[in-house]
């Protein structure tokens, strides 16, 4: 969707980003260990090359971003950074949750316009 958008709005680069988030303990200080770690398992790796195949087959410009923390307040601090215009996010997997999580936090925070996929 986000590279959709890019190609409307000509000289666009997307910042894609993948966010491990810290377990409870790790937030406490217990540990600082992302849960993709912990898996044992390189989704951002994954991610990062079908990303590059997606941006490759695409006329838009874009990089690959990788942090940790809490999902929607490092979405906004990226955001910040690269002086975004949109926000682009998935909804919630859980039908109960409707919006989810991180989308309903970061219209709470209403700094910028925030495109949900479903």
């Amino acid at each position: 969707m986000a590279i959709g958008v890019a190609r409307r709005w000509h000289g666009c680069t997307i910042h894609i980003c993948y966010i491990s988030q810290l377990p409870v303990s790790a937030q406490l200080g217990a540990m600082a260990v992302p849960i993709s770690a912990l898996a044992g398992g390189d989704q951002a790796g994954e991610l990062k090359q079908a990303i590059s195949d997606e941006l490759a087959r695409s006329d838009v410009m874009g990089e690959f971003n990788e942090r940790v923390g809490e999902v929607a307040r490092e979405l906004e601090t990226l955001a910040e950074a690269c002086h975004a215009d949109l926000i682009v996010v998935g909804r919630s997997r859980h039908p109960a949750l409707h919006l989810g999580g991180v989308p309903r936090r970061l219209l709470a925070m209403g700094r910028r316009p925030v495109l949900v996929v479903p």
